[in-house]
């Protein structure tokens, strides 16, 4: 029989993970941010595959 590999004892507090739709309905999205956000992943994405490449 397998023994689960993590700890039971911790608790799960829900209230921390809990996102209400009013949260969602009235958050303003900042375009720009977000924007820069998916530009700096795909760039460091890029560079990192680069990196890769230049090391094998």
């Amino acid at each position: 029989m397998e023994i689960p590999n993590h700890n039971t004892d911790i608790i799960f507090d829900e209230d921390l993970y809990t996102i209400e739709w009013s949260d969602i309905e009235n958050a303003e999205i900042d375009y720009e941010n977000y924007l820069n956000d998916i530009e700096n992943f795909f760039l460091e994405d890029f560079e990192n595959d680069a990196i890769e490449e230049t090391i094998y």
